[in-house]
């Protein structure tokens, strides 16, 4: 549900919402001064804002539409201060005379003097347009702002997917050609089982090239990969090899991206000697992947090769701050540690 949530946060606008928006707004501020204006006893056409309400619109509008974005925008403060104050001016000018007018048709003869002077008034609508210039400046600036981070948020994601994506075609190679040295070991012997090598290699290349192109694949698949990859490793290491694969918990309701574990399974065996031991642990929120093998007279930190420098950078992709990835090493074995949070 929350994941559905963040989907739909994430998706652009309809183009009709800001209109629909601005009118709820205008619609709002309408009702509330007619309310307020016929609480106290007075009609809207002589209250406040009245006929005003037109000319607060107009600066508003104009700053929104044209002085911030052509103007402000492109810092050209001096011309944006003084188109302001000119337009203010110029509507001051026409409304104070029209509002009277308005005022005298519906009063009629009980039309009284206004309290406020003409000096007074002029003063008092500048500075309310004022305010409404400077609620056009605030409103377009947290427009711009968000439409900057959702385009923001749109690039990031562009160039996750591409980076991800050249990582998988980098990640599908490597594998294929780590699997080929194990079939091509079997072939060197003259063995037997090289006809079973080739069928379990071709159920994985079939995995690795048909089925990783989706963006998540179930867990109990990958497991199922990881023991046709187990199967033929057994197929060309001496008998005497043990080779121990546990799994706990459920495999069958886990999603996750492909190829995510197998490169720590294949590192145990292209760099690792002596014997191998791969335990996954399963739970509703997060699976732990703990390999331990042998090691040769190579260090396998210093020879890890692209299959695991490619699985941290997925990771970091993928899983930010959902993720454990550790390796320990000591003089007779190493172990890989591999933790995601779902």
């Amino acid at each position: 549900m929350q994941n559905r949530f963040q989907q739909l946060l994430h998706k652009p606008l309809p183009y009709y919402l800001p209109a629909l928006f601005h009118g709820m707004v205008w619609l709002i501020y309408l009702l509330s001064a007619i309310y307020i204006n016929n609480y106290q006893g007075v009609n809207f056409l002589i209250g406040h804002p009245s006929i005003h309400l037109v000319a607060e619109m107009i600066v508003f509008y104009a700053n929104y539409s044209y002085f911030i974005p052509t103007l402000l925008a492109k810092m050209k403060v001096p011309r944006f201060l003084l188109l302001n104050v000119a337009t203010i001016l110029v509507l001051v000018t026409i409304f104070i005379p029209a509002y009277h007018s308005l005022r005298n048709w519906y009063l009629g003869p009980d039309a009284t003097l206004f309290p406020l002077s003409y000096d007074e008034q002029f003063v008092l609508r500048s500075f309310e347009l004022l305010m409404f210039a400077g609620i056009a400046c605030i409103v377009r600036f947290s427009v711009d702002w968000f439409s900057f981070q959702q385009k923001t948020r749109e690039l990031e994601n562009a160039y996750l997917k591409t980076e991800l994506a050249f990582l998988r075609s980098q990640l599908n190679p490597h594998f294929l050609f780590n699997t080929l040295n194990a079939l091509y070991g079997l072939a060197i012997k003259q063995s037997v089982e090289t006809s079973a090598g080739i069928m379990r290699l071709s159920q994985l290349m079939r995995y690795v090239l048909y089925e990783t192109n989706n963006d998540q694949i179930g867990l109990a698949k990958e497991v199922e990969m990881i023991e046709h990859f187990l199967e033929l490793q057994r197929l060309r290491l001496p008998l005497d090899f043990p080779v121990h694969f546990e799994i706990q918990g459920d495999v069958e309701n886990i999603f996750l991206e492909p190829l995510l574990l197998m490169p720590i399974v294949e590192n145990v065996f292209k760099h690792g000697s002596g014997f191998a031991s791969i335990s996954l642990s399963v739970t509703e929120s997060s699976i732990r992947l703990l390999t331990d093998n042998g090691i040769g007279t190579k260090s396998m930190a210093a020879t890890g090769g692209i299959g695991l420098a490619n699985l941290e950078r997925r990771l970091l992709h993928l899983y930010p701050d959902r993720h454990q990835l550790y390796f320990n090493e000591t003089n007779k074995s190493f172990q890989t540690t591999l933790s995601l949070t779902f």
